[in-house]
């Protein structure tokens, strides 16, 4: 989905670009800390990380998919990313966010989540799931936190095949 930007109190939500390969591979992508839970599995390379921004450049005209960096207004630095996906299955928008470890429980999930939600919702989007594994909890209380509500127990498998108990979480705007 294309866009220029859109702003929160503290954060920039921005196209990724290619050019940002190198950071985010040091930043985030290549710390296990980080990628423990995710659906993708840790970058080895900077490469790793280049081949999953081409990705993302080659879905910016998909209306199904809202991916965004997540940058600092104050310093302009890139923390974290995310976005959300439509997905059929479940005829919803799975929303999803990860950030650099230097910048966990300060609510900055919380606000990029909450600005991902409203950006979607002024495209007159309002079905929402997002899903956690169990034992991270604090993923979890970013989507309470945004308005989700628990749905059910599940499971999801990241890339690498491994399968994580997770809690569903949806929400419906009116």
């Amino acid at each position: 989905m294309r866009y220029s930007h859109t702003e929160t109190e503290r954060l920039i939500l921005r196209p990724l670009e290619i050019a940002d390969a190198e950071h985010i591979f040091n930043t985030w992508t290549s710390d296990p800390r980080v990628t423990k839970y995710l659906t993708y599995t840790t970058h080895k390379c900077a490469e790793v990380t280049r081949q999953w921004l081409e990705s993302v450049a080659a879905d910016a005209d998909n209306e199904n998919v809202f991916e965004a960096g997540f940058q600092l207004k104050e310093t302009g630095k890139l923390i974290g990313s995310g976005g959300a996906y439509y997905r059929s299955e479940y005829d919803r928008w799975s929303i999803g966010y990860n950030f650099a470890y230097d910048y966990w429980h300060k609510g900055y999930a919380t606000e990029a989540a909450r600005a991902v939600v409203d950006f979607l919702k002024a495209k007159g989007i309002k079905r929402f799931i997002a899903w956690h594994a169990v034992e991270n909890i604090y993923s979890g209380r970013v989507m309470e936190k945004i308005g989700m509500k628990f749905d059910r127990k599940g499971t999801y498998t990241g890339c690498d095949g491994q399968v994580f108990n997770a809690n569903f979480y949806i929400m419906d705007l009116d």
